[in-house]
């Protein structure tokens, strides 16, 4: 019984040291993905690498008012500064004046700021599209954070009629997107985003590589209880 033990031990040790050693260690990474796919269905998008991505719904506010926070199906997403909701029409005064792939909802309009910060549930992907306020080509750029930080994407954008997609997710289930840091040059006066998109990690997750060494000595803690076992009988 006692060799058994001791072999069972060893075996469970193996067994548990050789699957670790099929997992390559990797650092989490936020992979970006910039319009060149062509609107929110183009080849490049989110959608299309198998991402469960669910949309942020019309809110109940009404056009014009402030807003910090917005709820959505995924949770609340916060803004800072306040954005203020606007339809998009032909009205200066009181509308947003253009956008592009046929949208014609509701878009957070960041007036007179060079950056708006998005405050995120702990997503694993999120995507929206934006656009300057002002009615020519102007930079604008993101970038996306969680344990660790992504590249820039930056994308030329025309204000008339030209916004374009931006995409972030993360490469780790266990390292979710937790903000998103949006910005343009201040001759933009400001811009918008709307078309927001965000999914949750996936319930079936595979073990984080910071967890790996903790799994690799809970198997070595194993091992040495039954050979302790073995020894005794």
């Amino acid at each position: 019984m006692a060799t058994s033990l001791q072999k069972g031990g060893f075996a469970l040790f193996l067994t548990a040291a050789a699957s670790l050693s099929t997992i390559a260690p990797a650092h989490a990474a936020i992979v970006t993905v910039n319009n060149s796919g062509n609107w929110i269905n183009g080849t490049d998008t989110l959608a299309n690498l198998g991402l469960n991505l669910v949309s942020i719904p019309n809110g109940a506010e009404a056009f014009g008012v402030y807003l910090d926070k917005i709820s959505s199906p995924l949770g609340d997403i916060e803004f800072s500064p306040s954005v203020v909701k606007r339809p998009i029409g032909p009205n200066q005064a009181t509308d947003w004046l253009t956008w592009s792939n046929g949208y014609q909802g509701e878009v957070y309009a960041a007036y007179n700021t060079t950056t708006l910060n998005l405050k995120l549930p702990n997503l694993i992907a999120f995507d929206f599209y934006a656009e300057p306020n002002v009615l020519d080509s102007f930079t604008i750029s993101a970038i996306a954070q969680s344990g660790v930080v992504s590249d820039v994407l930056a994308q030329s954008i025309n204000g008339n009629a030209g916004a374009q997609y931006f995409g972030f997710y993360s490469d780790d289930p266990l390292d979710p997107i937790q903000s998103i840091q949006i910005s343009a040059p201040e001759t933009a006066n400001g811009f918008a985003i709307a078309q927001m998109r965000g999914a949750r990690a996936s319930s079936a997750t595979v073990p984080s590589p910071a967890l790996l060494p903790g799994m690799i000595v809970m198997g070595l803690g194993m091992w040495r209880k039954y050979r302790s076992k073995s020894d005794l009988g």
